[in-house]
């Protein structure tokens, strides 16, 4: 069993379409390229997704069992997939935070898929797997995942702008092998992300023996290279696999 990342960034991707950017420029010189922050548990060909925004997941995951998708929230760059994979053969389970509207028309043509709406701090199990939904503060309604398998917990906290008190305390009461967690802006910024002093403290809250950083725009990243803040936890990119 492993836990890897399809993308590990926000949703202009790195690079943006023709920015000239350090950041941009660094990873053309390089050959590399980071999409939208996805992650897949994968046990042989039995798969768990946590977030669904590659649009070629249908042929990513040919012939292998999805047995769920766990949505944080209804934004594109998380959902895009679910256009094509809602025509697999094979029926798939959708787990994801309440959304009147979803995202395009999967609500109103689900074909394959199931969408089950979870509850806040309720576990649902796929598999040997055990998830916890736990709300996140973002623009739409967004949920973070909370993931027991029988080697290792992870934290899965993506498209966070912060987290309440209840929930923040819940998850402080948890021993995490693993965290990732959103730290999409450059400090002071505020908003609908975090930025990653805001991150550090959340992590630093939490008894976790390994924190990292997801969903980081080409913004941040240039700053970073041109200004080498001391970060406590590492920017993490495409492809970052833990093996279990």
């Amino acid at each position: 069993m492993e836990f890897r990342f399809l993308g590990t960034s926000d949703s202009g991707g790195i690079p943006v379409h023709n920015c000239d950017c350090l950041a941009c420029e660094n990873y053309r010189e390089k050959g590399k390229i980071n999409l939208a922050t996805c992650g897949v548990l994968e046990d042989e060909d039995d798969v768990i997704l946590f977030d669904g925004g590659a649009e070629d997941l249908a042929n990513q995951f040919d012939g292998k069992t999805i047995k769920g998708v766990c949505l944080t929230h209804f934004h594109g760059d998380h959902a895009l997939g679910l256009l094509r994979l809602r025509y697999s053969k094979d029926k798939i389970s959708c787990y994801h935070p309440k959304d009147e509207e979803g995202f395009g028309d999967l609500f109103k043509h689900k074909h394959s898929i199931e969408y089950i709406e979870n509850t806040p701090l309720k576990d649902f199990e796929i598999g040997s797997v055990t998830i916890t939904p736990v709300p996140l503060i973002h623009s739409k309604n967004t949920t973070g995942y909370v993931i027991q398998t029988p080697k290792a917990t992870f934290g899965y906290l993506t498209d966070c702008g912060g987290i309440e008190k209840e929930y923040l305390e819940f998850l402080q009461d948890i021993e995490f092998d693993h965290v990732f967690i959103d730290a999409c802006f450059v400090p002071p910024k505020k908003g609908n992300h975090l930025n990653y002093q805001e991150a550090t403290e959340i992590l630093d809250s939490l008894n976790c023996k390994n924190g990292y950083f997801i969903h980081q725009g080409h913004d941040n990243l240039e700053y970073i290279l041109k200004n080498n803040p001391k970060l406590k936890y590492q920017y993490i990119e495409s492809g970052f696999t833990i093996k279990l």
